[in-house]
């Protein structure tokens, strides 16, 4: 099984808009060299942050019903997809996935899933209202001065 974090967004932008805006993030926060392509972050290979991991935007795959929705009421129109490079520090990485969540929380008012393996819920906002997972290995306080705005802990799972 691939391990990976995604991130889920209730949008009506399309597809090509989301990814523009993680283009701009992603660039703002220097996590690639200038601005990827927005075709780029579309295509099936993605585009490979400093740190190795690889982010790809699309609609997420017609499925039978939608888990994201079941769980958590948002009905998952956009997918990020982000992928660690097994040969890097997964934590360099996982500290870009926390960047990036930042970023769309700050530029988008859509309800958000970021989901690590699909098992562990690290954020949920939804009607505005943003939860992070209560544990402290996934939110300290590096971690935490990212996300702008009042939220709320709890322990979040799939």
């Amino acid at each position: 099984m691939t391990i990976a974090h995604q991130i889920y967004m209730n949008t009506a932008e399309p597809v090509g808009e989301v990814a523009a805006m993680v283009s701009r993030i992603l660039a703002a926060a220097r996590l690639c060299e200038g601005f990827p392509a927005v075709e780029a972050l579309m295509d099936r290979s993605g585009v490979p942050t400093t740190h190795g991991m690889t982010v790809r935007v699309s609609k997420p795959s017609p499925a039978p019903f939608d888990i994201i929705e079941d769980e958590f009421g948002i009905p998952s129109k956009i997918l990020i997809w982000l992928e660690p490079d097994k040969d890097e520090e997964f934590a360099d990485q996982d500290e870009d996935v926390v960047v990036l969540v930042a970023g769309i929380l700050e530029e988008t008012s859509a309800d958000v899933v970021l989901i690590h393996n699909y098992e562990t819920v690290w954020l949920i906002r939804r009607g505005g209202e943003l939860i992070l997972h209560e544990r402290p290995t996934l939110w300290p306080d590096r971690r935490l001065a990212l996300i702008k705005g009042e939220y709320r802990r709890e322990s979040l799972r799939l």
